[in-house]
């Protein structure tokens, strides 16, 4: 029998309840986890979700072009541009040109950008720490894993939306 065909007794598809659960935990998990930072600190970060991501990226792969940024984010170059944009404002990234090719433009963080990365990082890692002292290492290690595993599937599926 297909997955789409098996029913419980009383009707009901298995995997129904835990997957309305996932839905509605991913949702209650996104709008808290960006309200209670700033709650909590009692601020408003200086770098926004999106500022903290594309940062993270120039961190680990170094200075990037917007098209590359925008296929790591999952995201339109525009988008990315916007962003990019913000955060040069604020003194945290540089846009030059490309040195192999002089019409594309590389993005790279700023000594500031990398500092306040770090900071972020550094208050977002304490405050979860709080928030998850009552967990066991094992686990806070296989939220972690979960987490990941979910990523993973999230880019796969936006990658892939015929299936």
């Amino acid at each position: 029998m297909s997955r789409e065909t098996e029913e419980n007794a009383d009707g009901e598809h298995p995997d129904e309840a835990p997957l309305s659960r996932v839905e509605l935990q991913l949702a209650l998990l996104l709008r808290r986890a960006e309200r209670t930072g700033a709650i909590r600190a009692g601020h408003t970060p200086a770098l926004e979700r999106s500022g903290y991501l594309l940062l993270q990226v120039l961190g680990t792969e170094g200075p990037l072009g917007i098209n590359a940024l925008a296929a790591r984010q999952g995201l339109d170059a525009s988008t990315v541009t916007r962003q990019v944009v913000s955060l040069e404002k604020a003194g945290f990234a540089r846009r030059s040109r490309d040195p192999l090719d002089g019409r594309a433009v590389r993005v790279e963080a700023t000594e500031a950008g990398a500092a306040q990365l770090e900071r972020e990082r550094t208050r977002r890692s304490a405050m979860y720490d709080q928030i998850l002292t009552d967990w066991s290492p094992f686990e806070r290690a296989l939220l972690a894993e979960l987490l990941e595993r979910l990523n993973r599937d999230l880019d796969a599926f936006r990658r892939d939306p015929e299936e």
